[in-house]
């Protein structure tokens, strides 16, 4: 017995080291998207937060352009990209957080995060457990160029 009690011990710490050490994991991205997908993926996110209730959800969203449906004779022919507006990303962020209060799902558990720039407007949901290192954003812009208007969150009819 006294010969396997260091062998125990050993996988012991060897557990509680490796236990501790998970990392955050990217559990979805998307881009600009239709209501019903985008309701989709919230629900699968609140649904991943409540399974993990010690992790941490970061939602990342990054300004980028928008497709755009062109239209001929009331069908969906074709689409092109266009620049979004200014503050797109922020107000993305309002719309998600006006969600999980609509829903009353705790927000506390949630970091919202402007990520910055990419070539085509985008949004990260990660899942990071408790104790992992907060992921961090990854830009692929350093600027944006903008079009006229006021931006708008997703959804304006439902949420």
């Amino acid at each position: 017995m006294q010969k396997f009690l260091p062998i125990i011990i050993f996988c012991l710490l060897t557990a509680t080291v490796f236990s501790q050490t998970e990392e955050a994991r990217k559990i979805d991205e998307f881009g600009d998207t239709n209501c019903e997908d985008y309701l989709a993926r919230a629900d699968a996110m609140e649904i991943t937060q409540a399974n993990n209730p010690n992790s941490k959800i970061y939602i990342f969203v990054y300004e980028g352009k928008l497709k755009k449906s062109i239209y001929e004779k009331g069908k969906d022919v074709h689409y092109r990209w266009v620049f979004p507006q200014f503050g797109l990303a922020n107000e993305t962020i309002k719309t998600i957080k006006s969600r999980l209060i609509w829903r009353k799902v705790p927000i506390k558990n949630y970091v919202f995060v402007n990520g910055g720039f990419r070539e085509n407007f985008t949004v990260e949901l990660w899942l990071a457990p408790n104790g992992a290192e907060s992921p961090k954003p990854t830009p692929t812009l350093e600027k944006m160029k903008y079009r006229k208007g006021k931006p708008t969150g997703f959804c304006l009819g439902c949420c």
